[in-house]
């Protein structure tokens, strides 16, 4: 079965180069946006949600055509000559490169120095950041389970932290009803997940519900992998054959434990089922080299400045259904479970969560997802890094800090 690589993580912009430009926006009593096209105004929405204020567009000779037709929000269109006439004005060079040949020559020509060089890739990379998934590329998980049967140090869903619970069948079946509504029935990709998706005794029937209200979206579970094979035989019957009939493909994430991947790999064979098994799931190709843990390490006391949010692998990218809500991504839905492990008391406000029955269409998700929510404020993203090799959990709390 051929896959359309929607798990991929975006380009994620330079973390330096947001701090640099940050810091000359902050010297100015004007700001404006060099360039009038779609990565300048998902430029500008960058800045929004920043609260950077921005006057407007420069260019170098206004055009009818410039001033109209803004896919995000207008902002008033101004020539390079007009804006050279104020005082305390910063320009932020927000066009392609190709075109500096001629803009910056004439910045030079007028004396004005007061401009920031965006790199090439952070231009797109934040515009991506913020543009609204398409419904065609728009995907989601769904938790069957909080806890697992591995204890992983790191765990974003903090399953190795969880008490022992299952997704309710009546909510699931509301919720996946609900959402098949909101999108139409048609969407790119659902995942179930946990914790442990197949601890969940009732796994073929979360399969048919959510295959019901999506019949032509890519249905993933992911795994490690432990109860598979069994699973053959399994309480609400043959797992392999429901994968294999209502079109479910299975991700194993790779471990460095005693399992018998070849036994998984056979059984999906014999079945026909679509099968993926690498150490990280996220990668382009798939890998089985040792799994890496990544830390990402959190500000207990929720400072973190707004603008690093667009350097999360999570933000825009992987939502969160749980429980009647679509959340940014699993820390924010899952974090009653730090809370509870370790007496912290990260707060979840009404920003963090869109109330899916309270939503008339797919495009509010969009543009729910590609905003900042205040749980945000709790990753320290320029600290998140590659740890150390996966290991089991030790369940404290310096897997998720600095101390």
């Amino acid at each position: 079965m051929g896959r359309n690589p929607i798990h991929l993580i975006n380009d994620l912009p330079h973390i330096y180069e947001l701090e640099d430009m940050m810091e000359f926006c902050a010297k100015y009593d004007h700001l404006y946006i060099y360039g009038r096209a779609w990565n300048q105004e998902y430029l500008l929405k960058y800045f929004d949600l920043c609260k950077v204020p921005i006057e407007g567009f420069v260019v170098t000779t206004v055009r009818e055509q410039e001033k109209a037709c803004f896919v995000y929000r207008e902002l008033p269109v101004r020539s390079f000559e007009e804006v050279l006439k104020l005082e305390s004005v910063g320009i932020i060079l927000g066009l392609s490169d190709r075109h500096y040949k001629d803009v910056i020559p004439l910045m030079r020509k007028n004396n004005f120095q007061d401009y920031f060089m965006m790199s090439e890739y952070n231009k797109h990379a934040i515009a991506n950041q913020v543009t609204p998934r398409r419904q065609e590329v728009f995907s989601f998980e769904v938790s069957l389970a909080d806890h697992c049967n591995l204890s992983c140090q790191m765990c974003d869903h903090f399953s190795q932290l969880s008490k022992p619970w299952f997704v309710d069948m009546k909510q699931f079946d509301r919720d996946m009803t609900q959402m098949g509504k909101i999108f139409e029935h048609k969407i790119a990709c659902i995942t179930l997940i946990g914790g442990e998706p197949t601890l969940h005794e009732n796994l073929i029937d979360c399969i048919k519900i959510t295959r019901r209200e999506f019949p032509e979206t890519e249905l993933i579970i992911l795994t490690n992998g432990l109860k598979l094979v069994e699973l053959e035989h399994g309480p609400q019957g043959n797992l392999w054959q429901i994968c294999r009939d209502y079109d479910v493909h299975i991700t194993v994430t790779v471990y460095p434990i005693k399992i018998d991947y070849k036994a998984i790999e056979e059984k999906a064979g014999e079945y026909g089922v679509s099968l993926a098994m690498s150490s990280d799931i996220h990668a382009s190709e798939l890998t089985k080299v040792v799994k890496i843990s990544d830390k990402h390490t959190m500000d207990l006391e929720g400072k973190v400045a707004r603008f690093y949010c667009v350097n999360c692998l999570y933000f825009n990218k992987f939502s969160v259904l749980k429980d009647g809500r679509l959340y940014m991504c699993p820390i924010a839905a899952h974090s009653n479970i730090f809370n509870e492990a370790f007496g912290t008391d990260l707060k979840l406000q009404e920003k963090d969560f869109l109330d899916i029955y309270q939503v008339g269409h797919w495009e509010e998700a969009a543009e729910f997802t590609s905003d900042y929510v205040p749980f945000c404020s709790y990753c320290d993203l320029k600290k998140w890094r590659p740890y150390s090799q996966w290991k089991a959990s030790k369940k404290t709390i310096d897997e998720y800090v600095d101390l």
